[in-house]
């Protein structure tokens, strides 16, 4: 009890003698509490302790003379304090030291041979280290090693030959030019960090990594693939090789079968082929965004012969302006981000088979229709997100989409909704506690004409019948300057007669299933007779009497706030009675 004591008094050590750990560390007061020497004598009678840490301390040298006192420890613990070097001398007289932590130190050189033999875990990540000097090469117990920021160019000789046991090499933020061979002699090896380095080439040094499960390549300088780096790698399972330089994938994937995801987002691809994945069952997930692809090929007939099973893809920030059908047939997708392409048109063709996709993004393009989707069928379609396109008409473009629940449509042109958009959609739910439940398709209009139409209660109210609600605000002109449909179409929303659309509608326009609410201005919105309408010809002329009906009380209704306006200027006394001229 006395040596605990004062030991806790003295170096603010804990030492717990169940566990048999203990840490020297500084207390509240950094600059009053750090140690910057150790005494010995204060460690006498600790033959128990496993774990010895003196972390985050102003120590610049390993303090060997206290081994002596600790000879059992398996575990030394020196992240973040200023130590500078690692001698021979520092750790021969430990013979059962398993872990060496020394990161965030100033180490700046490793004579060959400090470390010893018997060590399985060593972290000496986050230095100023140039080389490694020879001195991890006969470390063959080594179950990981971080050696991750610091200034080495050059791993070849450095690491463990034949290691049966190391498992994880953690690389990342370092000047490497090139990978080790030695790498092809690590049977174990299962995960490798090597991001931010300056790798132009894998040249075959992964390709005896049968055990490999997660490899990460990530800002490098790699701007080649060869059909032998990952040749025999068949346990891969996360593959990470943004932002390099790849301008093909040169059939390097193809005996990757376990590969579930695959990152290759801002490379220089300019086109990709679902060949490049033929057989890889298990890939769930590929990104593919920001590169200049600007061509997908598929096979002649559609994807499923090839057994692809993707669920989601990312092919956003590319060049792609036709898809040529080239998705058809990916049965498992759920997402899929077309945004910010280059895209003109969508064809039929193009999402043929997409049974399970769940949320389509082609926003930011230049669509200027999606009628050809509504002879798609997207069954279990939810979010469809086709802002910042120049789409105008919306006709009969949801029909194939009959649970859509959110529409996107912002910062387009729409200046009409066809009165059949949604007649056959219905939002249902596709998940969670309330799966299989009706709800509201909400469309989002945001900064489209349409919003500034003076029809736009009517417009409102008729999509509310079909269970839809329009969201959104727009920068409108003065009510005098807001056109109204000149005469009864199939739409709703003012279409210029000239509209190639308009002129190309059969004069017998389907007439509404349901009531239009009679709306008053000075009365509100009230619903008018619930008899269903079965002759178009009177229709068409209770429709045109209505909006007329309509322009006259908006004008009258300007009249009168301008009326008001002027008579506000003039202010009565507060005991005045006001008139009734005057009266709001």
């Amino acid at each position: 009890m006395y040596r605990s004591s004062h030991l806790t008094m003295k170096y603010g050590l804990r030492f717990n003698r169940r566990n048999a750990r203990a840490c020297c560390s500084s207390k509240h007061e950094k600059s009053a509490t750090e140690l910057c020497k150790v005494d010995p004598e204060v460690f006498e009678g600790l033959h128990g302790v496993t774990y010895f840490s003196l972390a985050d301390n102003s120590i610049d040298h390993v303090p060997d003379y206290l081994w002596p006192h600790l000879p059992n420890v398996k575990t030394l613990d020196f992240g973040r304090t200023k130590i500078r070097e690692l001698r021979v001398s520092n750790f021969q007289v430990l013979p059962h030291l398993e872990a060496l932590i020394v990161p965030g130190c100033m180490i700046t050189n490793i004579e060959k041979n400090a470390i010893p033999s018997e060590v399985k875990r060593l972290h000496l990540g986050r230095n100023a280290l140039t080389t490694l000097n020879g001195t991890i090469r006969g470390l063959l117990q080594l179950n990981w090693i971080f050696i991750n920021d610091n200034d080495l160019t050059n791993l070849e000789g450095e690491l463990p030959v034949g290691a049966q046991r190391l498992k994880m090499i953690h690389a990342l933020n370092n000047k490497i030019e090139k990978l080790p061979t030695s790498l092809m002699t690590l049977p174990a090896l299962e995960t490798i960090f090597l991001q931010h380095n300056k790798l132009k080439s894998l040249e075959g040094c992964l390709s005896k990594s049968r055990m490999l499960q997660r490899v990460y390549l990530d800002n490098n300088m790699i701007d080649t693939l060869t059909e032998d780096d990952f040749k025999e790698a068949e346990s891969l399972v996360h593959l990470f090789l943004g932002f390099n330089k790849i301008n093909t994938l040169n059939n390097s994937l193809l005996g990757l079968r376990n590969l579930q995801f695959l990152n290759v987002t801002y490379n220089l691809l300019e086109e990709f082929s679902f060949e490049e994945i033929v057989g890889l069952d298990k890939l769930s997930a590929i990104d593919l965004s920001f590169n200049k692809i600007s061509s997908i090929k598929g096979p002649a007939t559609n994807l499923v012969e090839w057994n692809i099973k993707l669920s989601e893809l990312k092919l956003d920030h590319n060049e792609i302006e036709f898809l040529n059908g080239s998705l058809s047939g990916l049965r498992e997708l759920i997402r899929l981000n077309l945004s910010f392409n280059k895209l003109k048109k969508i064809s039929p063709d193009d999402f043929i088979g997409l049974d399970k996709l769940s949320l389509l993004d082609v926003s930011h393009n230049s669509l200027k229709t999606l009628e050809e989707m509504s002879g798609t069928f997207l069954p279990k379609l939810e979010v469809l997100k086709a802002s910042d396109n120049q789409l105008t008409i919306l006709e009969k473009d949801f029909q194939g989409l009959p649970i859509l629940c959110h529409a996107d449509l912002a910062n387009n042109k729409i200046i009409a909704l066809g009165r059949e958009l949604v007649s056959k959609t219905r939002c249902t739910l596709g998940n969670g506690a309330n799966e299989g439940t009706w709800d509201t398709l909400k469309i989002y209009l945001q900064d489209n004409p349409i919003l500034c139409d003076a029809a736009l209660p009517e417009i409102s109210a008729y999509m509310e019948i079909n269970h839809t609600r329009i969201y959104g605000i727009s920068h409108c002109p003065p009510l005098s300057e807001q056109p109204v449909t000149s005469k009864p179409n199939g739409f709703l929303g003012y279409i210029p007669e000239t509209t190639a659309v308009l002129s190309a509608t059969s004069p017998k326009t389907v007439p509404i299933s349901k009531p239009i609410p009679d709306l008053s201005i000075n009365q509100g919105i009230q619903s008018s007779s619930t008899s269903p309408i079965i002759n178009p010809s009177q229709q068409a002329n209770n429709d045109s009497l209505k909006l007329s009906k309509l322009a006259s009380e908006i004008q009258e209704l300007k009249n009168r706030v301008e009326e008001l306006a002027t008579q506000i200027e003039v202010k009565p006394d507060k005991n005045e009675d006001l008139g009734e001229n005057r009266k709001p």
